[in-house]
């Protein structure tokens, strides 16, 4: 047994009115007063999601902040350490490196504590101001290559740590 369906006629009219009033009169105005994105927007924005994408890529934390501020570009915001945190990390790495040995665990540690890769920029920055010394130098000059290698897979698995401001 088929059961029928009344179907509002009255009803599908006011819903088809409402439709074109939102596509013809609403969408358009919302467009042009800025408080809906157009396509137009959408397609510049999706493009500089891109841009920003591949210009992450193209930072080097071992330059240091202002270098990686420059990489990434204008509106946009880095994730960098407090100047004491920075200092203290600094601090770490240079008492880790010893003529005697070093306490590759401790300078393990101190990468691992990071939350994103350019906050490697800001310990950078201080290395090279309390030591007058390349971080990234007196690293390969600490460590072998494999313990080397051990920071820098620790870094890499951290978010870049660039974000998009409006």
């Amino acid at each position: 047994m088929a059961q029928k369906f009344n179907i509002d006629q009255n009803l599908i009219f006011k819903a088809g009115i409402a439709i074109g009033v939102y596509f013809l009169v609403i969408k358009p105005i919302t467009e042009k007063l800025g408080i809906k994105d157009t396509a137009e927007e959408k397609k510049e924005e999706k493009k500089a999601a891109e841009n920003l994408e591949t210009q992450e890529t193209k930072i080097n934390i071992w330059q240091g902040v202002d270098a990686a501020k420059r990489a990434a570009g204008a509106k946009t915001s880095l994730l960098i350490l407090t100047y004491s945190s920075a200092v203290a990390k600094a601090k770490g790495i240079y008492n880790s490196i010893s003529r005697f040995g070093d306490d590759e665990e401790r300078i393990y540690s101190i990468f691992r504590d990071l939350s994103a890769q350019t906050q490697v920029a800001s310990i950078v920055d201080q290395y090279r101001l309390l030591y007058r010394s390349d971080l990234l130098n007196a690293l390969r000059s600490a460590l072998s290559k494999d313990e080397l290698n051990e920071v820098t897979n620790i870094i890499s698995q951290k978010p870049i740590g660039v974000t998009k401001v409006k």
